[in-house]
C-alpha cells in the first residue's frame, strides 16, 4: 500500500503548524519589544508632566491637561498591547483579595467619567451594596472600565448609559447598557475576538485598536467568570453582562481598595543620596528633578562605567537603575554595585515589565521593579520603605 502521499501531507501540515506557532511567538515577542520601546519615551513625558501638577503652574494648565490627557490615551493603547501579548501567553498574574463590586464600580466609573462628561452622556447607576468578589482588584477595574469606556464611545452625545450590579444566585452580575449606535448580527458573534471593530469612517473618530473586548473576556474567564454581548442590531443600543463568582457576606473579611494618591508632592521624612542611571538624557534628569523636590540629594550616570564611578565618591543610599543601559546593563550594574563595599537599595526602573523580567531583577538583587513611566507618588514611598530598612 503505498502511503507516500499521505505522509507527505502529514508533513507538509506538520512544517506548517510549527511555522505558524513561531509566527505567533514572533508577534508577542514584538509586542512586549513595542511596548517597551514605546514606554521609554513616554516615561520623562509624564514624569514632566507630574512636576509641572506638583508645581502648580497655572499659566499653562489647560495646555498641560491636553498633553497629559493624550499621553495617558497613548499609554492604554500600549498597555493594551502588552496585556494582549500577556494572555496569549498565558503569564497574567492574579492578586486576588476580596473586595466590595460597589468599589470597583465605583473606581472605574471615575476612570471613564472624562469621556462621559465630554460627550454629555446621561448615566445611572444601580449596584446592590452587599455583592463581594474575590477578584485582582486592579484587573477587573480595567475590565469595568473597558466595558463602560466601550459604551461611552458607541453612544452618540447626549445618549445614555444604564450600569445595574445585583446578585443572581451564586453570581454577581454587572450589566453595561447603552442606547448607541448598536452591533450588527455579523460583527456580534465575533465581538470578543482580537482586533474586531465595529465598521468606523475615515476619521475613526472611536479610535482604539479592536483589543478591549478581548481583554475583557480572557481576564474574566481567567477569574472563573463569563461575559455576554447583545445588540437587536444598528442603533438599537448594546448591553454587556458579566458574571462573577459571589462571595457569601463576611463581616470580618478584608475589603478596603487602594486609595490613589493625592496632588502633593510625596516629602522625604529621611533624605537620602539617590542615584539615578539612565541612558535617556531626558527621563534621567527628569527623574532627578523629581527625586530632588521629594527633599533628597540626587546624582545622574547615563551609563554602566559612569555610574560605578559616581558611586564610588556619592555613596548612594538608593540607585534608581534602568536595565537597558548600553554596554553593561541594568542587571550587570546591579551585581557590580552589590559586589562594592557599600551596597545601595537598588530600584529597576524599566518600560520591560514581564514576568521573566521581574524574576531576573531579583535574581540580580534589585528589591523593587517599577514600569516605566513611573508615579512619583509610588517611587517616593518607595524610597521611604527602602530607606526604613
Amino acid at each position: 500500500m503505498d502511503v507516500t502521499r499521505l505522509v507527505l501531507a502529514q508533513r507538509a501540515s506538520e512544517a506548517a503548524l510549527e511555522e505558524a506557532r513561531r509566527a505567533n511567538k514572533m508577534k508577542d515577542e514584538f509586542l512586549a519589544l513595542l511596548g517597551h520601546e514605546l514606554r521609554n519615551p513616554m516615561a520623562p513625558i509624564m514624569t514632566a508632566l507630574e512636576l509641572m501638577r506638583f508645581r502648580g503652574d497655572a499659566a499653562t494648565q489647560r495646555e498641560r491637561e491636553v498633553i497629559e490627557r493624550q499621553a495617558n490615551h497613548l499609554l492604554r493603547l500600549v498597555d493594551d498591547l502588552l496585556d494582549v501579548a500577556r494572555i496569549t501567553r498565558g503569564v497574567v498574574e492574579l492578586k486576588r483579595r476580596r473586595v466590595p463590586l460597589r468599589e470597583l464600580i465605583t473606581k472605574a466609573l471615575e476612570t471613564a467619567s472624562p469621556l462621559f462628561a465630554e460627550k454629555r452622556h446621561r448615566l445611572s447607576v444601580s449596584v446592590a451594596p452587599e455583592l463581594e468578589v474575590e477578584v485582582d482588584p486592579a484587573r477587573l477595574q480595567q475590565v469595568l472600565a473597558n466595558l463602560l469606556t466601550n459604551a461611552a464611545k458607541y453612544t452618540n452625545p447626549g445618549g445614555e448609559v444604564q450600569v445595574r450590579a445585583y446578585p443572581d444566585g451564586a453570581d454577581a452580575v454587572v450589566v453595561v447598557q447603552d442606547d448607541g449606535i448598536g452591533i450588527d448580527s455579523e460583527t456580534l458573534p465575533h465581538i470578543f475576538e482580537m482586533f474586531v471593530q465595529e465598521q468606523q469612517g475615515l476619521d475613526r473618530s472611536r479610535g482604539g485598536l479592536g483589543l478591549g473586548l478581548a481583554i475583557v473576556k480572557a481576564l474574566v474567564q481567567q477569574h472563573g467568570g463569563s461575559v455576554a454581548a447583545r445588540s437587536e442590531g444598528h442603533g438599537r443600543g448594546s448591553s454587556f453582562e458579566l458574571r462573577l463568582p459571589l462571595l457569601a457576606r463576611d463581616e470580618g473579611g478584608e475589603t478596603a481598595v487602594r486609595t490613589e494618591g493625592g496632588e502633593q508632592m510625596p516629602v522625604a521624612t529621611a533624605p537620602a543620596r539617590v542615584l539615578v542611571v539612565d541612558d535617556n538624557q531626558d527621563a534621567a534628569e527628569l527623574l532627578a528633578t523629581a527625586v530632588e523636590a521629594m527633599g533628597h540629594e540626587a546624582r545622574i550616570a547615563h551609563d554602566g562605567a559612569s555610574a560605578l564611578e559616581v558611586a564610588a565618591t556619592f555613596e548612594p543610599h538608593v540607585a534608581i537603575l534602568d536595565i537597558g543601559l548600553p554596554v553593561m546593563d541594568g542587571y550587570e550594574l546591579a551585581r557590580r554595585l552589590r559586589a562594592r563595599g557599600s551596597l545601595p537599595r537598588l530600584i529597576a526602573l524599566t518600560g520591560y515589565g514581564q514576568e521573566r523580567d521581574k524574576q531576573e531583577s531579583a535574581s540580580a538583587g534589585f528589591e523593587l521593579h517599577i514600569v516605566k513611566p513611573v508615579d512619583l507618588q509610588q517611587l517616593g514611598s518607595s524610597i521611604e520603605k527602602l530607606i526604613g530598612r
